[in-house]
């Protein structure tokens, strides 16, 4: 089965070792707090946690199996209809011994940076997405609440300096990052190391590939230029060699009119070089515009005897 770029993002993070049960907990609120709802049987009240990716479903039984649950007490059940659609079932009353609150935040996430990436993590992989960097850069977390969201901005913010938005979607809100740098810090502060290393290439190869397009582009528009600049002397001066000779220009600037017919292709810099001592590129230019003068002055008094 060929998974996207996101699913495997989430399957990196759903392989991540669990260092502790501050952390397994921290995850799971994560889970909690972006898919779960409470459902009342007559037996029981559980949470159903729905989450659209199987490695989804076994990370949060084995964060559970980790913090001390039985997985015996939890149901699993697979949707017939979209086989990627898994539910689990966990008592409420499971919940409460542990301290774990399926609508507050624990306060605690908030004062280690790790449980705070182990919390964003599970919201991520439970309703979060990311497009393959080939295509865009596109990295949203949808939900319900828009202080959730708002609360993942203000921290990401403050921990990373990545600044998201936030937009109403239909009866949802989403968080999202369009800047790729800022995607690529999020996926490694949350422990997708190689997801980040990868984008990371594609980013680095296509800032590379529009450089060097841009320096083609320039160095085109410049030779344009450049030749455009070179016709416009070489023209002027074999007029007025055809029309008045060389000899009406002085010294110097026969000098340089004769080094530019010989050297159409190169430009001010390079045709100051030929000369001993070599001439700048601002002194070859003021010549030629002597050259425009006294060739427009030519031509005018030129007219005036022909009148």
């Amino acid at each position: 089965m060929l998974f996207t770029f996101s699913e495997d993002v989430k399957g990196e993070l759903c392989q991540l070792e669990i260092n502790s049960v501050e952390e397994a907990k921290s995850e799971i609120s994560g889970y909690l707090k972006a898919r779960g709802i409470i459902t009342k049987t007559s037996s029981d009240v559980f949470i159903n946690l729905e989450v659209g990716f199987i490695p989804a479903a076994r990370r949060i039984m084995n964060l559970l199996s980790t913090i001390g649950v039985d997985k015996k007490r939890l149901t699993m059940i697979k949707n017939k209809l979209k086989r990627k659609r898994v539910q689990i079932f966990i008592p409420i009353s499971i919940l409460e011994k542990l301290e774990i609150s399926p609508i507050e935040i624990p306060n605690y996430i908030f004062e280690d940076i790790s449980f705070f990436a182990g919390f964003l993590r599970g919201v991520f992989v439970a309703s979060g997405s990311l497009t393959d960097p080939v295509k865009s850069y596109h990295f949203e977390i949808v939900s319900y609440s828009e202080d959730l969201l708002g609360l993942i901005d203000e921290q990401l913010s403050e921990i990373l300096g990545v600044k998201g938005r936030i937009v109403k979607l239909n009866y949802n809100f989403r968080y999202y990052l369009k800047k790729s740098r800022d995607i690529i810090e999020v996926l490694y502060f949350m422990g997708a190391q190689r997801a980040a290393d990868k984008m990371e290439k594609i980013v680095s190869s296509r800032e590379i590939k529009g450089d060097f397009n841009r320096s083609m582009n320039f160095l085109s528009a410049n030779a344009k230029k450049v030749g455009e600049s070179n016709a416009r002397q070489i023209k002027v001066i074999r007029k007025i060699m055809d029309k008045y000779g060389i000899d009406v220009l002085p010294e110097e600037l026969k000098n340089i009119a004769l080094a530019r017919i010989e050297n159409e292709d190169l430009s001010l810099s390079d045709l100051g070089k030929l000369f001993d001592p070599p001439l700048s590129k601002t002194m070859v230019y003021n010549r030629f515009k002597k050259i425009f003068k006294i060739y427009e002055n030519l031509e005018l008094n030129n007219w005036s005897d022909e009148k």
